[in-house]
């Protein structure tokens, strides 16, 4: 005989979860601690920067950090030793923060802007006026019929760099130094490096070797060729017009649904007062803006004049002047060009206390701070790592697709440049001017040879303004 069942036990009971019962589940560990330390009982993160920032910056250099070892350390290391604690992985992080914060104290002492202001100008301004002197040069009885590659090399000598050529026939290709290379990170080593690890030879040729061939070798050989900076600044210009062409769109969309629901009106006459009242209102708006802008500039004025200036800058020339030489070999020759300048620069020169000053709040407040900081690290791990591990390498474009890459990016130039520039800067009887004005202003890109001689000057720029015990004085 069975036994009734009891609706009780018919019944269906839910069974209870942490999210039914209202308690919240714990949260995932972030990126680097569940890679660099997964040991509940083992070491936490420790603090990188001495910045105020540091709470918003360490985690994104750890997360960093964090895939760079797993993808180039992990993946052999784990084949040959157990780790479960990471214990080596921990170990090489603690190295790199080291490094880290050495060029976070080295970089509180660099003038940033001499760095960006005088120094920078200056090399692009010689790097632009050399290219044109070895365009102007070239195959000529002046430089013994030397091509442009060979002249500006000629222009520009370094030790580190040379010339060679591939094939018998073939173009000359820019060859740099590994003896120059390997000294140089060395001597960064040195200075970096804790003095244990440093005397560690075996570790140390290691590294050194890493960035010699892997990091340095593919900027001379691969970034530096035309094609790539070609379509790094295509890609870059592409993506932010077609940003600001969906924004525009959407105004424009928004701008006609609010004129079919309230009406045209300017298809209506509007009677007098309704025009006195919107004539009063548009001077009403215009004297508004014309206060807040005056406010702003005030409160810019007494901002700038308060930032800290070295002395030895108030007695210096404009800071602007190496800015404006080199707008001058930059844009197309022309005496408009000439005149502007010079006209320009004789505000700036009486007025050079302030706009030292503005220069220094600029960099130092708006333009160097942590959140440029977090920018680059945000960028720089998507575009090593996107979805988490190394994008695949793709293959060299062809000489069609290299080809395809450079038109791509004078037409996003093109666009880029203000509409009259080309009228105001070209004489008319030029076809195509914007064209002509994008494709002046890249014309050093489009060689091999020198932009590996821009790359490895502004190496040399950058490091002897972190590093100044290596740069050695000139002969008299």
């Amino acid at each position: 005989m069975s036994r009734p069942v009891s609706p009780a036990s018919t019944s269906f009971r839910p069974r209870t979860t942490a999210r039914s019962a209202g308690v919240a589940r714990p949260s995932q560990p972030a990126l680097h601690q569940r890679i660099l330390y997964p040991s509940p009982s083992g070491p936490r993160p420790p603090r990188i920067l001495h910045s105020p920032a540091h709470a918003t910056l360490d985690p994104l250099i750890l997360d960093l950090l964090a895939l760079i070892c797993r993808e180039h350390i992990l993946t052999w290391y784990s084949s040959i030793s157990r780790d479960p604690d990471r214990a080596f992985i921990q170990q090489v992080t603690s190295i790199l923060i080291h490094v880290i914060q050495a060029v976070e104290v080295r970089l509180a002492h660099v003038d940033l802007v001499g760095l960006l202001v005088l120094d920078l100008p200056s090399l692009l301004e010689r790097h632009f006026a050399d290219w044109d002197q070895a365009t102007e040069k070239a195959n000529t009885g002046h430089a013994h019929n030397f091509n442009r590659d060979n002249v500006f090399h000629l222009l520009q000598p370094h030790i580190a760099v040379s010339l060679s050529q591939a094939s018998p026939g073939g173009s000359l290709e820019p060859k740099v130094d590994k003896t120059y290379l390997r000294a140089l990170v060395d001597n960064l080593l040195r200075l970096l490096l804790p003095p244990e690890d440093y005397r560690a030879e075996t570790e140390r040729g290691i590294v050194r070797e890493i960035i010699v061939n892997t990091i340095l070798g593919s900027v001379f050989t691969r970034v530096a060729q035309p094609w790539f900076l070609h379509s790094a600044i295509a890609k870059i210009l592409e993506g932010r017009q077609e940003g600001e062409g969906l924004a525009r769109a959407a105004a424009e969309a928004a701008a006609q649904e609010e004129t079919n629901r309230t009406g045209d009106p300017k298809s209506s006459t509007l009677p007098p007062s309704t025009v006195l009242d919107r004539a009063f209102a548009a001077l009403s708006s215009a004297l508004t803006l014309l206060h807040a802008i005056t406010v702003s500039l005030s409160a810019l004025y007494h901002t700038a004049i308060a930032s800290p200036v070295p002395s030895h800058y108030r007695a210096h020339p404009p800071l602007v002047t190496p800015t404006l030489s080199f707008l001058v070999a930059l844009l197309p020759s022309s005496p408009l060009v000439t005149q502007l300048v010079h006209y320009l620069s004789l505000p700036l020169a009486l007025m050079s206390s302030f706009v030292t000053s503005l220069i220094f709040y600029l960099v130092n407040e708006k333009m160097l701070n942590a959140g440029l900081v977090k920018t680059v690290l945000e960028v720089a791990t998507r575009v090593l790592f996107p979805n988490g591990h190394p994008a695949p390498k793709e293959p060299d474009p062809d000489v069609d697709e290299q080809k395809e890459w450079k038109r791509r990016c004078e037409v996003a130039v093109t666009k880029a440049l203000p509409d009259k520039a080309a009228t105001l800067l070209l004489p008319p009887h030029l076809p195509d001017r914007p064209l002509v004005l994008a494709r002046h202003l890249l014309r050093p890109l489009s060689s091999h040879v020198a932009n590996v001689h821009l790359f490895i000057l502004l190496i040399d720029l950058i490091v002897g303004k972190f590093f100044p015990e290596l740069v050695v004085a000139p002969e008299e």
